[in-house]
């Protein structure tokens, strides 16, 4: 029977090689790319707002990396570029990629269990700003998208305090011209119209002045 030679199956277990913290360090081998993401780390300061520092166990995602969506190579553990990946290795339902099948037939086979997003194509298109102002001369032609939606009496007085979140319309007057800029202080006079003044001092003047003049007759 064979017997067990340290020198032949030494254990591995409690046995570090000098360079393992390097290679830790530098290039995150041996981490496990499934770690929680460290709760202290701000990826604004960097390492030093955690107080491990680049010796903590968790994962530190950069800032160029925080506003990302999730790799759905990760999704399905095939990604092999764990910390290096430039999108996101953590399971947050409001940064999942979208649903192809879904963004291509128009529906999913896989609802409600999908994690990715079923965003409508419909909203991939852009708002039409004339049709918010209130008018688009390209009618039902337009290529962008018309959103109908009640104005809101609040906003049309001078103020909502729900603002963007409103669910009723706020039209967004951008063109304005120089006739809507008018004060009301100083209104428009029209032409056959006699100032203010004018009629005030007609109506404090006798009858007789009031007359218009005798016409000068012509002479012969």
């Amino acid at each position: 029977m064979l017997q067990y030679n340290p020198v032949i199956h030494p254990n591995p277990k409690g046995k570090r090689l000098k360079f393992e913290p390097f290679l830790r360090k530098e290039y995150g081998l041996g981490l496990d790319p499934d770690r929680p993401i460290c709760q202290f780390f701000i990826p604004q300061k960097g390492p030093s707002s955690c107080p491990n520092g680049v010796n903590c166990p968790h994962k530190h995602v950069p800032q160029m990396y925080s506003n990302k969506i999730v790799c759905k190579h990760w999704l399905r553990g095939l990604c092999k570029k764990n910390d290096h990946c430039e999108f996101l290795h953590e399971y947050n339902l409001r940064k999942m990629p979208e649903c192809l099948f879904y963004s291509k037939n128009g529906f999913c086979t896989q609802t409600p269990e999908c994690l990715y997003l079923h965003i409508d194509p419909q909203l991939k298109i852009a708002e039409c700003m004339s049709y918010n102002r209130g008018f688009c001369p390209d009618g039902p032609e337009c290529t962008k998208r018309h959103v109908r939606k009640v104005m809101c009496p609040l906003y049309l007085t001078g103020f909502c305090p729900k603002g963007p979140e409103c669910e009723f319309g706020h039209p967004k007057f951008d063109n304005i011209t120089p006739r809507m800029r008018i004060r009301a202080e100083k209104p428009v006079e029209k032409p056959d119209e006699k100032p203010e003044q004018e009629a005030t001092n007609d109506k404090k003047r006798p009858a007789s002045e009031m007359r218009s003049p005798p016409s000068k007759r012509s002479r012969h």
